[in-house]
């Protein structure tokens, strides 16, 4: 998986999107699209893109980050990979 969508949210009169993907040189690029009335409002044009990108070299410290932020045990981690069908190893010494 290199490209996923965090939302696409649609109403009457606004469409708005937002996409994270790793370019081929490993950056981490989230990618936004809006068009609609409050678009036009604010920036004077019917749609507005971007991009924010973090390069492949901080992109270790980006995932630790979230990691650090998200869970609170291995556990945790490990169910939220099962459940995303992400293949993982687990090892211990026992």
């Amino acid at each position: 998986m290199k490209r996923i969508t965090i939302y696409d949210k649609e109403t009457d009169t606004s469409h708005s999107t937002l996409e994270a993907y790793i370019t081929d040189e490993g950056n981490l690029v989230l990618e936004g699209y809006d068009i609609g009335d409050f678009v036009e409002k604010y920036w004077g044009d019917s749609d507005y893109e971007y991009w924010l990108t973090v390069k492949s070299e901080n992109v270790p410290a980006v995932l630790l980050w979230l990691i650090k932020e998200r869970f609170k045990t291995d556990s945790e981690f490990r169910e939220w990979l099962d459940e995303k069908k992400i293949p993982s190893q687990f090892d211990s010494y026992i």
